[in-house]
């Protein structure tokens, strides 16, 4: 059996090809299954009165952008989230992972681990976390 150095070629170019062929997820989040967040940029104050950065909560499609992408790219920045994009499915542990990715990506709304906006800046997404009950 003889190889020829084209197919080699072909070959290696296949395997190269294929994590390249699967096209990126794209995910669009359903504005309603975003609570609105009663904290406003700029006052510097989240909830219980602690000090959070005047930059936060981001503006309400800045976030559900980031979301987005977070939920198509699985993780954020390295970290596993889950995220239902379905808003027919509401039942509580659904609503408490939904809100666990929202808080994850808030933190690292920045685009660095970590550095975003503390989970005080949405008590909203804080009492969904721990209770699956989505306010309105």
């Amino acid at each position: 059996m003889h190889v020829f150095p084209s197919t080699i070629l072909l070959l290696a170019a296949g395997a190269l090809a294929l994590p390249a062929s699967q096209a990126a997820r794209n995910v669009t989040i359903d504005s309603s299954l975003v609570p609105h967040f009663s904290i406003v940029a700029g006052s510097g104050i989240g909830a219980g009165g602690v000090a959070i950065p005047k930059t936060c909560p981001p503006a309400r499609q800045a976030f559900i952008d980031k979301l987005s992408t977070n939920v198509a790219n699985g993780n954020v920045l390295g970290t596993k989230i889950s995220f239902n994009a379905n808003p027919q499915v509401q039942d509580t542990n659904t609503n408490k992972l939904r809100a666990t990715a929202m808080i994850i990506t808030l933190q690292s709304f920045s685009g660095v681990k970590g550095v975003g906006c503390p989970g005080t800046s949405t008590p909203e997404l804080l009492t969904q976390q721990k209770t699956g009950v989505v306010s309105s």
